[in-house]
């Protein structure tokens, strides 16, 4: 067929469409493709991005802070330890599992607030989010370790009460702290992420003391019976959706672009 229509070109004759050399399909989905990649790289897996961070970073620049989150840390489990000794020795077993369930979020909500508190008041903050690794992209990485940090050391005062007490279930315990862990920290990114003001993103944050508490006093009997008659799978459940929501939220952090003002 292209023999025949050089012939055509060079007799001086013009080529019918039908002689034309169309591309088969598996040539015209090939460009497409080269054309797609082109336009639209691949966007990189969330744990390369995290590990690339991490690699480039190192843990020295990530955590520049660590004394003043170490500090917090012990301050905040020495106070939740003092509360745990009020509570055992004035509540029945459904109302420690109560106080696990309100305070279980305290430390993460502690060490995060360091990081974002006042965030855009700072003086380098223009700076910081023009640098190869903005503010926001700092905290995905950070959020995730503060999150892995808070749940080893409420686990570990979980087992502090079932110990202590010898009334609480310690699995029972331990799922109360982590679902209660995850679903705060995962509502806690979202007012970070979609608040406009501070009373906003932090309104979210008061919202949980407030709710539980008001549900505790106005519904006493029901409010603790809910917490500790609920099924264990139902925990577990309520485990994996927040762990889920609260990953989904980091990851909007690493690709998360504010105005500048």
């Amino acid at each position: 067929m292209k023999n025949h229509r050089e012939t055509q070109l060079r007799s001086g004759e013009r080529p019918a469409f039908d002689d034309i050399d169309y591309p088969d399909e598996s040539e015209i989905r090939l460009h497409i493709a080269s054309i797609v990649d082109e336009a639209l790289p691949v966007t990189p897996f969330f744990s390369s991005e995290l590990g690339k961070m991490y690699r480039q970073l190192g843990f020295r620049h990530l955590f520049r802070d660590l004394t003043e989150i170490v500090f917090v840390l012990v301050l905040g489990l020495g106070i939740l330890v003092f509360m745990a000794l009020f509570v055992l020795s004035n509540a029945n077993t459904d109302g420690i599992y109560a106080f696990i369930f309100i305070v279980s979020p305290l430390l993460y909500l502690a060490v995060a607030v360091i990081f974002f508190a006042d965030l855009r008041r700072r003086d380098t903050y223009q700076v910081e989010m023009s640098c190869r690794y903005n503010v926001y992209q700092l905290a995905s990485l950070r959020m995730l370790i503060f999150a892995a940090v808070a749940l080893v050391v409420n686990i570990g005062f979980v087992c502090w009460i079932a110990i202590a007490s010898q009334q609480v279930e310690l699995l029972r315990g331990v799922l109360l702290s982590v679902s209660s862990l995850f679903l705060f920290a995962a509502m806690f990114l979202y007012g970070q992420l979609r608040g406009r003001t501070a009373a906003s993103r932090y309104g979210l944050v008061g919202l949980w003391p407030l709710l539980n508490a008001g549900l505790w006093i106005a519904q006493p009997h029901g409010y603790l019976s809910l917490l500790s008659g609920i099924p264990l799978y139902a925990y577990a459940m309520l485990i994996v959706l927040g762990a889920a929501a609260y990953v989904s939220q980091t990851r909007r952090l690493l690709y998360f672009k504010p105005k500048l003002t």
